[in-house]
């Protein structure tokens, strides 16, 4: 007798089997049916795209809100960001760390078209604010069309009780996102810190990098330079850059008639492309390369190879 003559023969009828194998059956799908998927659903090309979870972080006072509000203001307007493409999209920034300084670099912008909510949210515990959140932006999206980019800033102050040290907190976050993002079908981008040790990424317990599918380093140089850099793409390549410093503009004056000013994004005047450094041949080479890529780019599972797509060297 073999080790398989006691097993009980699948059902042939799928009416017979209970609900749950009934929606699991529905999922099966045999291998050879799957065609490529060439087209990517993306709001900025190579950086976001929908439906994904995002975390940008960067040390304190590196400008992190300066740098999502200047990506959510190029999403709203639909308007090329860093020399890549945009697809327009609606967009709610969650200012939980809010501050009074907020509604000054909304302003600064020329012409905003996104929502805001400045005011204390948690996506952690028992109190997690998600499902409401989901019912109030399903209900703006009737009004107003799919929102397809929710910007969380910062995960600190959505922690509520919770420890982002911890994996099980961080764990309950992540859930609590996920409720958010599914509901909404947007792109969640959180924005973080990065821990006491810039040189080991983002604050708190690592399940977080494991958690997201993009995660985008804030640095700045010495001469004040910061750099945006892809440091995971789950479905992509890394590496891109994005170079900028903030300019200091002046709103307007107080009371007292001093000037009161906030900063806006300024892209660095030599970064023409996000591949600094490359230009003439060479960056038509790697235009060239990267269509490939997304033509006919393969992931290898071998260690001598990253966990992005590859192509033969003869290609």
């Amino acid at each position: 007798m073999s080790d398989f003559d006691n097993v009980t023969p699948m059902r042939s009828d799928p009416a017979l089997l209970k609900p749950k194998a009934k929606a699991l059956l529905a999922a099966a799908t045999w291998a050879g049916n799957f065609e490529p998927s060439l087209d990517r659903d993306y709001l900025v090309k190579g950086w976001l795209d929908k439906g994904t979870l995002t975390v940008v972080f960067g040390p304190s006072n590196v400008g992190k809100s300066f740098f999502a509000l200047d990506l959510a203001h190029h999403i709203s307007k639909g308007e090329a960001w860093g020399n890549r493409r945009v697809n327009k999209g609606n967009v709610l920034y969650i200012a939980a760390e809010g501050g009074s300084s907020f509604p000054n670099r909304v302003s600064a912008l020329d012409d905003p078209e996104f929502w805001v909510i400045a005011a204390p949210v948690t996506f952690a515990g028992k109190a997690s604010d998600a499902p409401s959140m989901v019912e109030m932006v399903q209900h703006l999206a009737s009004q107003t069309g799919r929102f397809d980019l929710i910007v969380v800033d910062t995960l600190s102050r959505v922690m509520g009780d919770g420890d982002e040290n911890t994996a099980p907190d961080i764990a309950d976050l992540v859930r609590n996102l996920d409720v958010l993002r599914r509901g909404t079908g947007s792109n969640i981008m959180l924005i973080h810190h990065s821990g006491k040790d810039v040189a080991r990424g983002a604050r708190g317990h690592s399940s977080l990098r494991a958690a997201v599918d993009t995660e985008i380093e804030l640095t700045r140089d010495e001469l004040g330079v910061i750099t945006a850099e892809v440091t995971k793409q789950r479905d992509g390549p890394t590496g891109y850059k994005f170079n900028y410093s903030l300019r200091q503009i002046e709103l307007g004056r107080d009371q007292d008639g001093d000037p009161v000013t906030t900063c806006l994004v300024e892209p660095s005047k030599d970064a023409k492309s996000d591949r600094l450094g490359v230009s003439g041949p060479a960056l038509a080479a790697l235009n060239v390369l990267e269509v490939i890529l997304q033509e006919r780019g393969e992931c290898l599972r071998d260690p001598r190879y990253p966990g992005t797509p590859c192509i033969a060297h003869k290609d």
